[in-house]
């Protein structure tokens, strides 16, 4: 599968919080009872060094963080990003795991090959794309239970502990909200789910799943590690991204089953 880097999924998610940001202005008590109308006001954050997209600041009482997810083409089709982070991937490379010494060589190779003239790094781009393939499926199909416990719960339940999910179907406008803790993922591993990835051969991505004796559970979480900007841009080549870095991804297939088991707010 390849990912857009001509910065539209950047696009249309601004356009997305913004829209939020109205549709609460105007009915963020009506979703959240400990809000009175004309007592709060709406803040946009989202950007790299804001978790939440929006915020609710009501007069007196807790901010209200939201996570604001646009299925544009409806709830039915596709995934969305819970994290998106090249820190996790620093982190397995700076701890020397070994899931992921092939990845680490393929930097290490693209910073010398970058000093290659441009007719040299052309030729280079289908290799990339296969070496790159290659890293990321062996950091996912070596991950040990322990590298994905950590994850898990530093880059995907952390962050988001404290998040009101706010699902939107762009093709109904209708909208979906929850606490992120009533995601299933959270009382898997309190109740020490152990979770593995099932990552078919050569691909960049895989679900997690959770067994517990003879209990396995599929709740649509995806990890996925590419890199950021393509090949191209790795080798110096892209015109729109001057850079590209591996980057660790949790996803979320299979949306309308999530919003069926978290009992969301719909309106």
């Amino acid at each position: 599968m390849s990912f857009p880097h001509d910065g539209s999924n950047h696009k249309n998610a601004i356009e997305n919080e913004k829209s939020t940001k109205r549709f609460l202005e105007d009915n963020a008590h009506l979703i959240f009872p400990e809000l009175q109308k004309g007592k709060y006001v709406v803040e946009g954050k989202g950007g790299t060094t804001h978790k939440a997209d929006n915020i609710i600041i009501p007069d007196d009482g807790n901010v209200i963080n939201i996570s604001d997810k646009e299925k544009r083409k409806g709830i039915k089709i596709g995934s969305f990003d819970y994290t998106n982070s090249s820190k996790a991937i620093k982190e397995m490379v700076d701890g020397k795991e070994p899931n992921v010494r092939l990845l680490k060589r393929v930097v290490n190779k693209s910073k010398k090959d970058r000093e290659l003239t441009l007719a040299k790094r052309k030729k280079l781009v289908e290799e990339y794309r296969t070496l790159v393939a290659n890293a990321s499926y062996e950091a996912l199909a070596q991950m040990t239970t322990k590298q994905i416990i950590g994850l898990l719960k530093n880059y995907l339940v952390k962050p988001n502990s404290d998040m009101q999910m706010f699902i939107t179907d762009g093709i109904t406008r209708k909208r979906y909200i929850f606490p992120f803790i009533n995601h299933p993922v959270v009382s898997l591993i309190e109740n020490n789910y152990i979770p593995s990835i099932q990552v078919k051969q050569g691909k960049s991505s895989g679900h997690v799943i959770f067994t517990k004796g003879d209990d396995v559970q599929n709740v649509g979480l995806r990890i996925r590690i590419h890199t950021n900007n393509g090949v191209s841009a790795l080798l110096g080549l892209s015109k729109s991204n001057t850079n590209s870095q591996f980057v660790f991804k949790f996803q979320q297939d299979s949306v309308p089953n999530l919003i069926e088991s978290v009992d969301p707010i719909e309106i």
